[in-house]
């Protein structure tokens, strides 16, 4: 029975000494490719998730744009109805507006990304398609806070 066991011992040692090697070149490309992936993007890098990452700042920044007017606009319609304007109603019915442009867009550019998923770009032509609506978007509500009276 002892010497059962001492062969199954034996046996393993061999399977762990013959796999061993595999498991370091294992945990070797992973430990690189995270320390790679953590690096920074820099602007010349033309790796696509770089670019990705780009666009996708880009985004960020457009949306936070986006939204800085739309809060402005927001504020110069919080007031009580006035002899020439209901701004509840208008505050209400612009705010229905927004939600529906942002289904559009999402959708739009949803399908930007369709007409683009099979090549490596599809994800930056998604990106600069919501790029784009964004920041026209963007130029509509400044236009809105020229015909708004502030208060």
């Amino acid at each position: 029975m002892l010497a059962k066991y001492l062969d199954h011992v034996k046996w393993e040692l061999c399977m762990w000494k013959a796999h061993m090697p595999r498991l370091w070149v294992g945990t070797l490309l992973l430990v690189a490719t995270t320390a790679v992936q953590a690096q920074p993007c820099r602007p010349d890098y033309i790796l696509q998730w770089c670019e990705d990452m780009r666009a996708q700042a880009q985004f960020e920044r457009a949306d936070h744009k986006l939204n800085a007017a739309y809060r402005r606009l927001l504020r110069q319609m919080s007031k009580p109805r006035d002899e020439y304007i209901d701004y509840p109603a208008l505050k209400a019915k612009f705010m229905d507006a927004q939600r529906q442009w942002i289904r559009f867009r999402d959708a739009e550019c949803d399908a930007w990304f369709i007409v683009n998923q099979a090549g490596t770009g599809r994800n930056v032509s998604e990106m600069a398609c919501l790029i784009d609506r964004t920041n026209d978007r963007t130029k509509q509500l400044n236009a809105w806070l020229t015909y708004v009276p502030s208060r």
